[in-house]
C-alpha cells in the first residue's frame, strides 16, 4: 500500500465535488430512509468515537485552542505558541464551540449532520446506490474525526448543509440562494479549506453548465451557452471568498503546509480515477473531479498555507462518489471499491493504532509542568515535538512554547527545522534568537517527523545545554547564557499564553520583549507603548518606572 499522505494541522467539505444539478424535478423512490439510515449509522460512529480513548494528530491542536479560549476568551493573540499566533486566522468560533461543549463532542455532532446531509443529497441527485453511498460516506466523514481534525469536521457540516439549501425546493429561491450564502461563509470561517472546497463546488456547478453551440439556455460569447441559473454556482464560488478574505486579512498567520509529491500522485490518480468511471451525464462530478486535481497540483507548487490540505478532497469523497455513481456490475464495484481503500485509505489507520497513547494523557506532562512551574518566571521554552504534539495542548498553561502546532506558522518563523542537515551551531542560534531558557526532552516518545534531527541534536549532548532535572520520562536542560524574554533592565515577572508581564525602571528607554508582532497586541502600564521591533519583534518604550503588561485584544491600545 502507498505510504499514507500526511495529514495537517488544522479542515472542509469536498463532497462539494459530488454537488448538486440545481433542478427542481423530484427524485425518484422513496427519500426519507436512506437518509435516516446514514444518518443512524453516523450517529452510531460518533459514539464509538466519543467513547475510544483520544486519537488524533490534530486532536491537540483543537483541545489547545478551546482550551486557550476557555481560559482567555476571544484574546485575539495566543502567546503560549511561537511567540504570539492569531487564534482567529485558524478558525473564527470552532475553539469557542469546543470550550462550551467539548471539542470532541462538537467533532461528533458535525460528523453527524455531515452525514446526513451527505445521504440526503445522494438521494437527491439519482445516486444509483445511495445507501451504500451515504453508508460510506458516514465512515469516512467520523473516521475524519479519528485524525482529530475537528475545525474542518465543522466546517464540513456547514459546507454540506450549504450544498443541501442549493438541491432544496424550499423554501423560495431567493431564500435558499441566501441561506447557502451564509452557510459557506460559516462554513469557510469554521475552517478556511472548507472554504476553499466549497468554492471547489460552485466553480464544478458553473463549469459543468457550460455548453458549446446553439441550445437551450443563455447564450455566450464564443458560442457557448449556459443551460442552467447561474445563482446557485456563484453563491458557492462568492460567498466563501468575500468572507474568506476580511478574515485572512485580519488574522492571517501565514506560512506554508508541506506536501510530497508522492502524496500528490496517489491523490491525483484518485481524482482521475473518478473521472474516468463515473458516467458522462454526471457532468458535476465529473468537472469536480478534474477541478481537485488542478487544486492538487496547483497546492503542491505554489506554496501556500493549503499544501497538504488539499489533498482532502480526493480523500474523503472518492470512496462514496464511486459507490454512488459507478455504472459498474457488483462485482467490479466491490473490487474497486477495495482498491480505492488500498491506494489511499481515507481513514489514517496510525491515528487508530495510537489511540489512548500515554503521551495523550495530561499526567504525561505534570511532572515536567510542576518543574516548570517551581523555576517560574519562565520566559520560553522549547520542548522537542512529540509524534501527536500533545505537548501543544497540556503544557502553555504552564509555561508559553517556543512552537506549538500549527505546521504553517512553525515553517514560516522555524524553517531551519524543514532542512536537512540541522547542526549544534544552527540550533543554539535559533535558541537564542527565540528567547528559549529551557529545552525538555522526552527521550522515549517518539518524535515529530520533522523534528528527528532536533531529537537526535538533544539526545547526543550540546555543550550549550545543561541537565538541571529529570525523570522516568523527561529531561530539562538549561539553555546556557539564554536570550532573556524581556531585554534588560527590564526584568521578566509572569508569562503564559494570555500575557507578558514584567517590570522596567523610569530610564529603561527601548526594551525589546520577544513577543511576535501583531496589530492585536495592547500594553497596559505606567507610562509607555509600544511599536514594531526588530526581527517583528516587539519594542517597548519606558518612559515610568513599574510593571507593565503586553496582552491582546479586539480594541488594542497602547501603541506608539
Amino acid at each position: 500500500m502507498p505510504e499514507p499522505v500526511p495529514h495537517p494541522t488544522a479542515t472542509a467539505s469536498s463532497a462539494r465535488v459530488a454537488a448538486p444539478r440545481t433542478s427542481t424535478a423530484p427524485a425518484s423512490g422513496p427519500r426519507l430512509p436512506v437518509p435516516l439510515l446514514v444518518t443512524g449509522a453516523g450517529l452510531l460512529l460518533a459514539v464509538v468515537f466519543l467513547l475510544a480513548p483520544p486519537l488524533g494528530t490534530d486532536l491537540a491542536a483543537q483541545v489547545a485552542r478551546a482550551d486557550f479560549v476557555d481560559r482567555h476568551g476571544f484574546a485575539p493573540v495566543d502567546l503560549g505558541w511561537y511567540g504570539g499566533v492569531h487564534q482567529f486566522g485558524y478558525s473564527l468560533f470552532t475553539a469557542g464551540l469546543g470550550a462550551l461543549f467539548g471539542v470532541r463532542v462538537v467533532g461528533a455532532v458535525a460528523a453527524v449532520a455531515s452525514a446526513a446531509a451527505l445521504g440526503w443529497l445522494f438521494v437527491r441527485h439519482r445516486a444509483r446506490r445511495p445507501l451504500l453511498a451515504g453508508l460510506l460516506g458516514a465512515v469516512v466523514l467520523v473516521g475524519n474525526l479519528a485524525s482529530g481534525r475537528i475545525t474542518f469536521a465543522v466546517g464540513l457540516a456547514l459546507g454540506l448543509a450549504a450544498l443541501v439549501a442549493v438541491s432544496a425546493d424550499r423554501p423560495s429561491r431567493p431564500l435558499r440562494l441566501t441561506l447557502a450564502a451564509l452557510l459557506a461563509a460559516l462554513a469557510t470561517w469554521a475552517s478556511p479549506v472548507a472554504g476553499l472546497f466549497t468554492g471547489v463546488a460552485g466553480a464544478a456547478l458553473l463549469l459543468a453548465a457550460l455548453r458549446p453551440g446553439t441550445g437551450p439556455g443563455r447564450p455566450l460569447p464564443g458560442g457557448w451557452r449556459i443551460d442552467r441559473p447561474l445563482g446557485e454556482a456563484l453563491t458557492l464560488c462568492f460567498a466563501p471568498a468575500v468572507a474568506l478574505a476580511p478574515m485572512a486579512v485580519l488574522f492571517g498567520n501565514g506560512g506554508t503546509q508541506p506536501y510530497t509529491a508522492e502524496s500528490m500522485r496517489i491523490n491525483v490518480a484518485l481524482a482521475v480515477l473518478v473521472f474516468a468511471v463515473l458516467p458522462r451525464r454526471r457532468r458535476v462530478l465529473r468537472t469536480g473531479a478534474a477541478l481537485a486535481v488542478l487544486l492538487l497540483v496547483a497546492a503542491y507548487y505554489l506554496p501556500t498555507p493549503i499544501g497538504s490540505n488539499a489533498l482532502r478532497l480526493p480523500m474523503l469523497f472518492a470512496l462514496p462518489a464511486l459507490a454512488g455513481y459507478a455504472t459498474l456490475p457488483t462485482g467490479w464495484l466491490a473490487a474497486l471499491l477495495a482498491a480505492t481503500v488500498w491506494w489511499q485509505n481515507p481513514v489514517m489507520t496510525s491515528d487508530l493504532g495510537r489511540a489512548g497513547s500515554p503521551e495523550s494523557s495530561a499526567a504525561f506532562y505534570r511532572p515536567l509542568a510542576d518543574e516548570l512551574a517551581r523555576r517560574a518566571p519562565v520566559g520560553r521554552v522549547e520542548v522537542v515535538p512529540l509524534r501527536d504534539h500533545w505537548e501543544s495542548a497540556y503544557l502553555p498553561s504552564t509555561v508559553p512554547l517556543a512552537r506549538g502546532w500549527e505546521r504553517q506558522v512553525d515553517t514560516d518563523r522555524n524553517a531551519l527545522f524543514y532542512r536537512t542537515g540541522l547542526d549544534a551551531d544552527t540550533y543554539a542560534e535559533w535558541l537564542r534568537h527565540t528567547a528559549v531558557q529551557y529545552v525538555a526532552f522526552a527521550s522515549d516518545s517518539v518524535p515529530d517527523r520533522w523534528a528527528r534531527e532536533e531529537a537526535d541534536l538533544v539526545a547526543g549532548g550540546l555543550p550549550y545545554l545543561t541537565e538541571v532535572w529529570r525523570d522516568d520520562t523527561w529531561r530539562l536542560y538549561a539553555v546556557t547564557d539564554p536570550t532573556p524574554l524581556v531585554a534588560a533592565p527590564g526584568r521578566l515577572v509572569a508569562s503564559d499564553p494570555g500575557q507578558v508581564r514584567f517590570t522596567a525602571p523610569a530610564d529603561a528607554g527601548d526594551l525589546l520583549v520577544r513577543v511576535r508582532w501583531s496589530r492585536w497586541l495592547s500594553l497596559e502600564g505606567p507610562d509607555g507603548c509600544f511599536a514594531r521591533g526588530p526581527d517583528d519583534w516587539v519594542t517597548v518604550r519606558v518612559d515610568g518606572a513599574g510593571e507593565y503588561r503586553l496582552t491582546s485584544s479586539l480594541r488594542p491600545r497602547g501603541g506608539c
